[in-house]
Formats: structure tokens, C-alpha cells, sequence
């Protein structure tokens, strides 16, 4: 019989061995029949409800329907939950009725109800009832170690106790509930079904990932759920414990009746650490046990690795906002980048768009940079508080940061991570995850952009944006930096222009107190239509410049975020050279005008020269304008600076009129004038101190150096005919009339022309008139230009000279001299020799009366 059996099994066998090798496919279909009938044996899982009931009577029944076990420090707190059910016609009172867990071993642990289930006295016939027992159990215990005891009491035993029933939970039994199922549970008292949706896992770091797990409740209650207050801990099948914290987006939530919400719960577990077999314990805080209560225990799916999905540079990436509250596009658009000293500038512009329905409260996402290293540089923006967006309404947002050299080479990423979660305690975990991580496109220089054109997108439109001009020049004790920028609208739309505010930096330090300076007022600009800004600041006279940054930020309250960033490395460009006769273009819009040298004149002095230089400044608009205000430095072959004191009008030019305006300054004379140069530039951030006096201000801007050649013509021999402008002499006669005692009269005749081309400021030139005798006494007569000399013909001034020199003087000779006197120093303009008139009666009898010198 025995060799009978062994010859089956060896036939079987060879049997089963040709079936493999002769029937290959037709046995890989049934091998894969037979898988699927054992794996499904293997999950045929046995739970709770596979657990017989405890007869109380022959009508009513007890059943082990819910445990949980909550694993803590000093032990393990386990839940129990019996479901009482009586089908008798009359009450179950469960005062006759009480529940003991003993272990295999022996040890009683005392359990008491929750205080939920206190005023729980008995069962309506015909009905169910369920209560919740709380005990603590040793570190080391489990389940299926542990009895459930149904006692009842009964004063005729010993020990008044009559147990009339025991339930164990084999370990083959599975107490969580499974996948996919929904788990009812009472929380603040309202029933609600809980369910895990899904398990997925990213990575955190080198050494943790981040699980996250998703979990639907549906009140089917009567009545609202608010403020749940329930907490979830992942356990692991090794039996480590981990919080879970909650979504920032669902931190709050309530729950009407009826009314489902799937949320969203996080937390960090090590890579090392398997999430297979896991389980998830909803628990509660109970205050009147001082603890927290394990309220449901669920089976967790298998986990899904979700790969930071890269979204290519010029994709859209659209994300779906927790509980398809709404459906937004993202996607980067625009890089730029500027060099300073080993540091990497960057402007990202990333746009967000509502693709939804309804409006969106645009989640306060944070952003942070990963280079090719693998490296993460937090970034920071306000540019999403607050932040909602209509149906297709779209926000750009520019994302600025900066790195070192060393860490920018090669392919960036732009990630954005969820809002984080924020504990409720100090020590618990802020966890945040990427919502999308964008690859950056190759970044646009802004590398030595004076002259050229880049792009600008605001929210708007798009602008043009040019550096026009660099200027380092000399102002009072220190020098003035400033840069010009022009903003030109290239859409085919009005530009509204943000508040802006603008900051230089040297050398990569950035200087916080810039000035920006607008020429319009207005901030809208037509399609085309440009506007010049002005970044200004002071630096110390030796402070050398390598670098400079111009950077233009947008303001919105009391936050700045920048918009773009310009570069310009090496030397400064040289202020503009104006030649002798050519004009000098103010193209300020609205203020246009024309500047050129009219003259320039030395006052020789004992130790230092005035140089002194009128410029005619010319209305280049169809209207009225305030002409710009000037500032001037005269500068030397050797680049040395002088500042001039200004005089110009206050008052509008009309259209094509002309206004005059002088400059002037005390050189050494050791200086070649011809050799000096006039820098004008534009007054800025001052005003006027007085009606038509000097200028101040904070600096100015737009420079332009003027050659200059100094009138050098002799004086003229004869007063005949002479200029001092704006005036123009005609000498008809001029005498001086002896008395026979100390006193000349002196009488001078002439026409006089004012040139009225110019608005002139008020006039600071005197004309002095000397009378030499031939002593060589001098006698100066001061006319004050604008008072004392009368435009028109045959006009008279008359004055006397009286002085002992001329005692008993007869006859004899004498030199006029005329001199243009500015600021006590003078030019002289021309010289005569003349004779004295004698007085009538007076002559001497052997001197005949002198000819009158001729005019």
C-alpha cells in the first residue's frame, strides 16, 4: 500500500513537470487562476463582527463590536466598545451588568465607561445600545493576549459575580477597519463615517519622507459637527507612533448634516521606515479622563510614491485646490539675471490664474529655489497675502533672490510649497510640500544693459525699460550718483504704473536712502508714451565705483517687491561734450528747451579771477513753461571742480522765447581759463530760496560739459559807442566843466538801447565811469544798470566832482575809462583822453581855449 502511494506521488509529479514544460501557456493562465483564487483565501480577513455575542439572556446579547489601542509611555490605553442588543418586549438594565479585561496570565485591568456613555442605564426592548470602556493595559500586551469578560452580578456567588462570558480576539483577526470601508464613530456626540481615502508618500529630505494621508468624513447625523477637535497618529506595523498635522487650508472645518469634506493630514516618517501594514487611531482629548481616547482605528492603503512631477520651462501647470474648491494655472514666464561681485541677481516672473468657476482665495504658498547641487534657498514674498482671484482673472508675481556664483551654474528649479502646517504647540512639526516644481528657463543678462532696451511685464502690460545714462558728479563736499531710466510702454494698451521706488547699489551694497524722481506727474501711460525716472544718491568724493545697480521695486502698503534689476560694471561713461555754438537738448516732456553758451568773461581780481558765463536757455514747447532750474561746476584741465552760483528767471518762458541765465565763480588765477569746461545739469529735489537767486537742491541730473572760449577784446579807444548788456551806448557828449574852484560838473549825453530778446534775471552788472586827472587821482562814478541809466534818446546824467585838486585848475586833461564791474571786480570796456571845459571868464589870457576832444 505504502509503495502505492509513493508511485502516485511520483507520477503526479512527473505528471505536473510535463504539464510545465509541454503546456507553457496554457499553464501560465491557470497558474494565474490559481493566484488569484489563493491571494483571494489570503485576504478573506476575519473581524469583530466575525466574533460570537455573549447571551445575557434568551432574548438579549452582548457584542465586542470596537477596540482600539493607543500605544503611550507608561502603557497601552485601550478602548473597548459593547453593543448591547435586546429583543425582549420589556427594558435591559445594564446596572446588572459589567465588564472585566483579564489577560491570558491573570492580571485584571479595571475599565470604566467613558463619560460619554455614564447616563447609559439600559436597553429599550427591541433595540440596541452601545457604550465605551476605558482601561490602561501593560507596554508589552496584545489584543489577542487579553479577555473580555461579561459579568453579571449575582449575590449568590462568593465573590457576587457571575461571568457569563468570555471574548477573545484571535491574532489572525483583524480589529482595524479595512480599506475602503467607512468607519462610524460619534465625535462631540454627532455620528459620523470616516474613511481613508488614500496614502502617499514624498520625499522630505535625505533622510524623511513625507506621508500624507487623506481621509473623507460624512456627517449622517441630525445636526452640525463644529470644531471637531479629533487628532489622527499613524501607527506603524512595528509599532512606532506618528502625529498627524492637518492641512493649513483645513485647519478650521465644520461639518453640516449630510455634508462630506475629505482633508487633508501630513506628517514626516524616516525613509527607513516601512508603511507597510500601518494603521491610522483617530483620538480625542477627554477631559474628564485626563487623557487622550482612541476613538476608531483604521487600516491604511498601500502607500503611492508621488514624484515631484518637474513642470518644463513655458508650461502651465494647473493645480486643484483641496476639496476642488477651485482649479488655478501656473506657470513661469519670464528670468533675469544681474552680476554683482560673485552674487547672481535673479527676477522670476510666475503667473497664477483662476481656470475655475468661482472666485479663489489664493493659498499662501512658499516659494524657495533648488540649483543643480540639490541645495534649497528659501525665497520670500507678500505678494499672495490676501490674495483672491476672480474667474480667469490672472496675477503676475516677481519672485526675486540672489546666489553666489558658485551655486547658480546650471539648471534651476522654482519650487512652491504648500502653505505650511503650523501646530498648535511650539514643539510640533511645520510640514509643507511642493505643489509644483517649475524648471527655469535660461535667464536674460541684465549684464552691462546702459542703451539697451529689456522687457518688463507688469500686471497690465508690458514696458520697455531702458538705462539711458550714468552720471557721477561733483556736489558740494561729496559727489552725486544718478542714473536715468525711461519706461516706454510697448502693449497696445494704457499703462497704469505701479508705485514705484528705486534703489542704486554699489558694489553690491545697496543704498537704502535713493532718491526716485518722476518727470510726469500723471501715472498712466498711453500705448508708446514714455517716462523718464531719476535715481539719485550721494557718495563720498573717494569712494571708487567698480559696479552699479540700478533696481526698481513696486510698492503696495508698506511692502516693496522688486521688479527689475540693472547692471553696469567697469567705468562710468563720460559726461556728454557740448562744442562751441552747439545746443544742448532738455527733452523733458513737457518742459522741452534748447541750452547753449552765450559768453563767457573773465573778471581779473588780485588773487582770483570771476569767471562768469551767460547761457541762453530757449522755450521748445507751443506753451508756457517753468524752464528747468541749472546747476553748474566749472571744471579744469586737471579735473578740478568749482561750483558756480546761478541766476535764472522764476517765472514762465513763453513758447519760443529765450531766458537768460549766468553762472558764475572765483578761479585761481594761476588756472588757464580756455583750458576750463562749464558741466550744466538739471536741478533736482530743491527749490528756490529766493525770487531769482540761487538755486538749491539735492543734487541734478542729465550733465553736459560746455567748451568754452572767454571773450578776449580789447578795449575801445573812444566812448563814442559801447556795449554792456543788455544795453547798447551812444556817447553824444560828454564834459566836465571846471568851476575856477573845487568842483567839476560833469555832464554826460547819450542814446541808450535795451535788448529785450532775453528774459533776463535781475542784473547784477554796474557800469563805472572813471575820471583820471592828471595827477593821476582817480574819481569813479557808479551807474547802476536798470536805475540810474534811462532807455531812450538824449538822455542826461549829470553829477559833480569836488575835490581840492581841482582848486584853481583852469584848464588841462583828463581820461575817461568805462568798466562792465561785476561782483567788485571789472572789465574795462573803453578809455578816452579828454580836456576840461574852463569855467566862463576864466581862462588865462596867454592860453587859448583847448579844442574839444572829438567823440
Amino acid at each position: 500500500m505504502k509503495n502505492k502511494w509513493t508511485r502516485f506521488i511520483i507520477v503526479g509529479t512527473l505528471l505536473g513537470m510535463t504539464q510545465v514544460v509541454w503546456g507553457d501557456h496554457l499553464g501560465t493562465a491557470q497558474a494565474a487562476a490559481a493566484s488569484k483564487t489563493s491571494s483571494q483565501i489570503k485576504t478573506t480577513l476575519k473581524t469583530l463582527s466575525n466574533l460570537p455575542a455573549v447571551k445575557l439572556t434568551s432574548k438579549s446579547s452582548v457584542k465586542l463590536t470596537d477596540v482600539n489601542l493607543l500605544k503611550q509611555d507608561e502603557g497601552k490605553l485601550l478602548t473597548y466598545t459593547l453593543t448591547y442588543t435586546n429583543n425582549d418586549q420589556r427594558s435591559l438594565q445594564l446596572v446588572d451588568y459589567w465588564t472585566k479585561v483579564r489577560s491570558k496570565g491573570g492580571t485584571v485591568y479595571t475599565s470604566k465607561l467613558l463619560a460619554q456613555d455614564a447616563e447609559k442605564k439600559s436597553v429599550a426592548g427591541g433595540s440596541s445600545l452601545s457604550v465605551t470602556y476605558v482601561t490602561t493595559v501593560g507596554k508589552n500586551v496584545e489584543l489577542s493576549s487579553l479577555n473580555f469578560e461579561i459579568v453579571k452580578w449575582d449575590f449568590s456567588k462568593a465573590n457576587y459575580e457571575s461571568i457569563l462570558g468570555k471574548i477573545n480576539i484571535p491574532a489572525s483577526y483583524n480589529v482595524a477597519t479595512p480599506v475602503n470601508k467607512p468607519k462610524k464613530v460619534r465625535i462631540n456626540g454627532v455620528p459620523v463615517n470616516v474613511k481613508v481615502q488614500s496614502l502617499q508618500t514624498f520625499s522630505a529630505s535625505d533622510k524623511s519622507d513625507y506621508a500624507s494621508i487623506r481621509i473623507n468624513l460624512h456627517n449622517v447625523g441630525y445636526k452640525g459637527l463644529e470644531n471637531a477637535g479629533v487628532k489622527w497618529v499613524l501607527v506603524t506595523k512595528g509599532g512606532s507612533s506618528y502625529p498627524l498635522n492637518v492641512n493649513a487650508n483645513d485647519s478650521t472645518y465644520s461639518l453640516q448634516p449630510q455634508e462630506s469634506k475629505s482633508i487633508n493630514y501630513i506628517t514626516t516618517v524616516p525613509k527607513k521606515v516601512k508603511l507597510d501594514g500601518a494603521e491610522l487611531i483617530m483620538v480625542q482629548e477627554n477631559e474628564t479622563e485626563k487623557s487622550v481616547i482612541p476613538l476608531a482605528t483604521m487600516q491604511l492603503p498601500k502607500s503611492s510614491s508621488m514624484k515631484n512631477t518637474e513642470i518644463k520651462a513655458g508650461k502651465v501647470h494647473t493645480i486643484t485646490l483641496d476639496d476642488n474648491k477651485g482649479k488655478m494655472a501656473t506657470n513661469v514666464e519670464e528670468v533675469s539675471v544681474s552680476q554683482t561681485h560673485g552674487v547672481n541677481y535673479y527676477s522670476v516672473n510666475f503667473k497664477i490664474k483662476n481656470v475655475g468657476s468661482r472666485e479663489v482665495t489664493v493659498p499662501k504658498y512658499e516659494f524657495s529655489v533648488q540649483n543643480n547641487k540639490g541645495k534649497d534657498f528659501p525665497l520670500v514674498t507678500k505678494a499672495l497675502d490676501a490674495l483672491k482671484l476672480k474667474p480667469d482673472e490672472e496675477r503676475l508675481i516677481r519672485l526675486t533672490f540672489n546666489l553666489p556664483y558658485d551655486e547658480a551654474e546650471g539648471t534651476m528649479k522654482l519650487v512652491m510649497n504648500t502653505p505650511k502646517v503650523e501646530g498648535a504647540e511650539d514643539k510640533e512639526i511645520k510640514f509643507s510640500y511642493p505643489a509644483g516644481t517649475y524648471i527655469l528657463p535660461k535667464a536674460s543678462s541684465m549684464q552691462q544693459s546702459v542703451g539697451a532696451e529689456s522687457t518688463l511685464q507688469l500686471q497690465n502690460g508690458k514696458l520697455g525699460v531702458t538705462w539711458e545714462t550714468i552720471q557721477r558728479l561733483p556736489w558740494d563736499n561729496a559727489d552725486v550718483l544718478s542714473a536715468r531710466v525711461t519706461l516706454r510702454n510697448i502693449s497696445t494698451n494704457t499703462i497704469k504704473l505701479p508705485e514705484l521706488k528705486g534703489m542704486l547699489s554699489v558694489d553690491s551694497a545697496d543704498i537704502v536712502d535713493t532718491q526716485l524722481l518722476m518727470s510726469e506727474s500723471s501715472a498712466l501711460l498711453g500705448p508708446g508714451m514714455s517716462v523718464d525716472l531719476h535715481l539719485l544718491t550721494t557718495l563720498p568724493t573717494n569712494l571708487d565705483v567698480a559696479q552699479l545697480q540700478v533696481a526698481l521695486n513696486e510698492v503696495v502698503g508698506e511692502n516693496a517687491s522688486e521688479l527689475i534689476r540693472l547692471t553696469h560694471i567697469g567705468q562710468l561713461p563720460a559726461v556728454p561734450r557740448v562744442k562751441l555754438g552747439d545746443n544742448y537738448a532738455i527733452n523733458n516732456s513737457g518742459r522741452k528747451s534748447e541750452v547753449k553758451v552765450k559768453r563767457t568773461l573773465v573778471y581779473p581780481g588780485t588773487s582770483s579771477d570771476i569767471v562768469y558765463t551767460e547761457l541762453e536757455v530757449k522755450n521748445a514747447e507751443d506753451r508756457q513753461i517753468d524752464l528747468a532750474k541749472l546747476t553748474g561746476y566749472y571744471e579744469t584741465k586737471t579735473g578740478e571742480y568749482y561750483k558756480t552760483t546761478v541766476k535764472q528767471i522764476d517765472y514762465p518762458a513763453g513758447p519760443g522765447n529765450s531766458a537768460l541765465v549766468t553762472m558764475w565763480s572765483k578761479i585761481p588765477r594761476s588756472i588757464v581759463v580756455s583750458d576750463m569746461s562749464l558741466l550744466v545739469g538739471q536741478t533736482v529735489g530743491g527749490q528756490s530760496t529766493e525770487k531769482e537767486t540761487t538755486t538749491s537742491g539735492k543734487g541734478y541730473v542729465d550733465a553736459v560739459s560746455f567748451e568754452l572760449k572767454p571773450d578776449q577784446e580789447s578795449p575801445l579807444d573812444k566812448i563814442k559807442n559801447f556795449n554792456i548788456y543788455p544795453y547798447t551806448v551812444e556817447t553824444k557828449d560828454f564834459k566836465a566843466v571846471l568851476s575856477g574852484g573845487s568842483t567839476v560838473n560833469v555832464s554826460w549825453k547819450y542814446d541808450v538801447s535795451r535788448n529785450n530778446d532775453l528774459n533776463l534775471p535781475e542784473n547784477e552788472h554796474k557800469l563805472i565811469l572813471q575820471i583820471i586827472e592828471p595827477t593821476g587821482k582817480v574819481f569813479n562814478k557808479e551807474i547802476v544798470l536798470d536805475k540810474d541809466f534811462k532807455e531812450g534818446n538824449n538822455q542826461t546824467l549829470s553829477w559833480t566832482l569836488d575835490d581840492i585838486v581841482f582848486n584853481d585848475r583852469r584848464s588841462g586833461a583828463y581820461t575817461v575809462a568805462l568798466y562792465d564791474e561785476f561782483q567788485g571786480q571789472r572789465i574795462k570796456l573803453a578809455t578816452q583822453a579828454m580836456g576840461f571845459v574852463p569855467a566862463v571868464g576864466n581862462l588865462p589870457e596867454s592860453v587859448p581855449n583847448p579844442p574839444e576832444e572829438s567823440l
